[in-house]
């Protein structure tokens, strides 16, 4: 994917000087890579060849695109995503594009802020990294696969080295959620935010709505406050404020307590800035252990 060396073939005139040497040694500089200069001395037609070939060619390394793809639910994105934005916090040179459905990309928007980061649908261009968790199936052959932190620490050097660079994953805290929207100040409190929301993709066979509508009955009753993430009828949601996962992981800042499914709205919640206030978490997932901070439990089932 990234370059490291390149041959440009340039027709230089004896009577034109278009700094050639100059912006081979900025882009040396700039980006680390070695370029090697050829002149073939084709007179007049130097000019077309340096704006032509030499300054796109330029253009393409310092700029280099670099397009990754995943065709499954909003939680695999917010992961893949919160991993590129790293990676261009260490590659200021990269640019990516990242392919998936379009019903998330409203959703997604907020972790491309401030990095060179765009969405696009699923018309997939050759080449492009499929940076799903299961290709090649690598997360059902992995031994690791039941320990969240564990699994994804190998998953992004695994999808790290396919797209040539070094991972910035190097701890449990580098997963943690890190983007602006995050930080957005929410004038409200509340003793528990409760994750109820429906799992679309297996990862909590044993999900009751019942559940949950009878755990926050209980809390209510003991005078907590809470808001769940789906109408129960008994309290505030996200979802009638209209709150997005990034709304929910900036909420998540206010409360003292959260419990619930692993489904999109929860990923957000695991966030640098909430990391030393959030006292406790019950985590619902019956294929993985989620330790993402030391004040999580992981229930398999409800």
């Amino acid at each position: 994917m990234g370059f490291t060396s390149a041959v440009i073939v340039v027709a230089h005139s004896p009577n034109a000087h278009f700094g050639n040497k100059e912006a081979v040694t900025y882009i040396h500089g700039f980006v680390g890579i070695t370029i090697t200069l050829l002149d073939v001395g084709w007179g007049n037609i130097s000019f077309y060849c340096y704006t032509h070939i030499v300054t796109p060619l330029f253009n393409l390394i310092i700029h280099n695109m670099i397009h990754t793809y995943n065709e499954y639910h909003l939680g695999d994105q917010l992961v893949h995503l919160n991993y590129l934005r790293q990676v261009c916090k260490e590659n200021p040179h990269l640019e990516f594009t990242h392919h998936c459905n379009e019903q998330h990309h409203a959703q997604l928007l907020p972790l491309c802020e401030g990095v060179p980061i765009s969405l696009q649908g699923l018309s997939i261009p050759p080449g492009a990294i499929n940076a799903w968790i299961g290709r090649d199936n690598y997360f059902y052959n992995h031994p690791l696969r039941e320990n969240w932190v564990a699994f994804h620490l190998d998953w992004f050097d695994h999808l790290s080295d396919l797209l040539e660079i070094a991972s910035p994953i190097a701890s449990r805290d580098d997963l943690l959620f890190d983007y602006p929207a995050l930080n957005v100040p929410i004038p409200i409190t509340f003793d528990y935010l409760i994750i109820n929301s429906p799992p679309l993709s297996n990862q909590l066979p044993s999900y009751d709505p019942e559940f949950f509508n009878k755990r926050v009955r209980k809390l209510l009753n003991e005078g907590k406050s809470v808001i769940t993430t789906h109408p129960t009828g008994m309290g505030m949601s996200t979802l009638e404020m209209k709150l997005d996962v990034s709304g929910i992981g900036a909420l998540s800042k206010y409360c003292k307590h959260i419990e619930g499914v692993a489904t999109g709205p929860m990923w957000t919640t695991f966030n640098i800035f909430n990391k030393h206030k959030v006292l406790s978490r019950i985590f619902y997932c019956a294929h993985q252990t989620v330790n993402l901070t030391d004040s999580t439990i992981t229930l398999h089932s409800l």
